[in-house]
């Protein structure tokens, strides 16, 4: 059943989006979390100053950030931007017990 899963994900950049849940890659091993383990799903933007040969530019990188009991477990680093908010909107119409987008704390 999640093999099957698996087989028709579509595949945003470095993660895969099924109906039973999330896949993406760990190293070498082929990691799965069930929609039952994730609370929260959100995309953090990361920039990083990086220096070329012909000067200095600013690099965006993309987390795919998985939250279980109000801490992040698992992230999924892409430099693709638009794959990251398609697998964001794919996760939230699969699963719509899993809350979307970063939650700002008050006080």
């Amino acid at each position: 059943l999640v093999e099957a899963d698996f087989e028709q994900a579509p595949q945003f950049d470095k993660v895969k989006v099924g109906k039973l849940g999330v896949y993406f890659k760990d190293g070498f091993k082929t990691r799965y979390l069930e929609y039952g383990l994730i609370e929260r799903v959100f995309i953090r933007v990361q920039e990083v100053n990086g220096k070329l040969c012909c000067g200095n530019t600013i690099l965006q990188y993309f987390r795919l950030v998985f939250m279980r009991d109000g801490k992040e477990f698992v992230d999924v680093i892409s430099e693709n931007e638009k794959a990251m908010d398609e697998a964001l909107a794919l996760i939230a119409a699969n699963a719509p017990s899993v809350k979307i987008g970063f939650e700002r704390k008050e006080g």
